[in-house]
């Protein structure tokens, strides 16, 4: 095991020195950036998948071997929307099809208990692993998924969106079986140094439509993002996917430290209508641009910089949604040179 963490040799200050002086208005040496790692995570650390899913110590590992590789500027660990449908469904359950194949078994559902349940703990035996080797450096996160994905994944995402409109009610009994899951994993979290990140995908206004949203997502998004600040002190950082421009006005309300779009979002436009409520982050695709040339990925990155950092709430270069397991490890090299060769003031 090896959880040696060291500061960037291309970087002049230290991801948590970074946010320390942009918080309070210093200079800092580049934008913060990050690329979300998680699809290509056993491509580039040669660790198993069943070694990131279960080994709390190999999970840590890997999230450092990758920082030292990079030094981007957080750092993430599950449980995810997975590990929270895993903890809800029971080590027996069959993953192949739905939990929930019958709405009447919601009566035997009840929330997770993330202190004793033994999927959840893996995940926060890492976080602690990092919290100890790594937070002085970089900030650490874990993800909590996104709780109406979530809901799809034990009911399946066709019978949600069919159940949203036929059975209302025992979908909100879902969704509050789901949010309680969540909040138990923000309370455990809350022990250790470590902030919260949320992803919705199916959440996404493009597949279920912005009045769906309001009823089946915001008051429960709303309410995960309050209580992640009354618990740790610290803002929630969220990604959503999709063309999300009918949901910002609720966007806008929730308690986020930041919110990163999708590569199909205008960053311009979002830095204008968002940034002023909100941090923004994005949103360099990560499939057609981070497959292409050096001088593409650079005329990506910066074109996103020079959008981004007209929001006045601060703005932090991302990909625009995580990237797949075939990336070749030097176009990341490519991104993270893009960002540190970029004048930032």
């Amino acid at each position: 095991m090896h959880l040696k963490i060291h500061k960037h040799p291309s970087d002049e200050m230290t991801p948590v020195e970074r946010k320390k002086a942009l918080a309070a208005g210093q200079p800092v040496d580049r934008v913060p950036c990050v690329p979300f790692m998680d699809g290509a995570k056993c491509l580039l650390t040669g660790i198993s998948a069943h070694a990131l899913w279960h080994d709390p110590a190999k999970m840590a590992e890997a999230e450092i071997i990758l920082f030292n590789r990079y030094g981007y500027d957080r750092i993430v660990i599950g449980p995810n929307t997975r590990g929270i449908s895993e903890a809800l469904r029971g080590t027996s359950a069959d993953r192949d099809k739905p939990l929930l194949e019958d709405l009447r078994l919601l009566d035997a559902l009840e929330p997770v208990r993330a202190e004793t349940d033994p999927r959840i703990r893996d995940f926060l035996q890492g976080a602690g692993l990092l919290c100890e080797h790594a937070s002085q450096i970089v900030p650490v996160e874990m993800s909590i998924g996104g709780p109406f994905t979530i809901a799809a994944d034990l009911r399946g995402v066709e019978m949600l969106m069919r159940d949203c409109q036929r059975h209302p009610q025992e979908i909100h009994r879902l969704m509050r079986i789901v949010t309680d899951s969540q909040k138990t994993c923000i309370d455990a979290a809350a022990g250790y140094n470590v902030g919260i990140a949320m992803a919705d995908p199916v959440a996404n206004p493009m597949l279920i439509g912005p009045k769906m949203y309001e009823r089946f997502v915001w008051p429960y998004t709303k309410e995960l993002t309050d209580y992640v600040y009354a618990k740790t002190g610290r803002k929630t950082s969220l990604h959503m996917c999709g063309k999300t421009y009918k949901i910002w006005p609720y966007l806008r309300q929730y308690t986020l430290n930041e919110l990163s779009l999708d590569n199909v979002v205008d960053l311009g436009r979002a830095a204008a209508e968002l940034g002023s409520h909100i941090p923004i982050a994005g949103n360099v695709d990560p499939v057609g641009i981070l497959y292409g040339s050096k001088k593409e990925i650079q005329d990506a990155v910066h074109a996103c910089i020079r959008a981004g950092i007209r929001s006045p709430k601060g703005y932090t270069l991302a990909t625009g949604c995580d990237l797949p397991d075939t990336v070749r490890p030097e176009q990341i090299d490519s991104f993270m040179d893009a960002a540190r060769d970029h004048i930032y003031q």
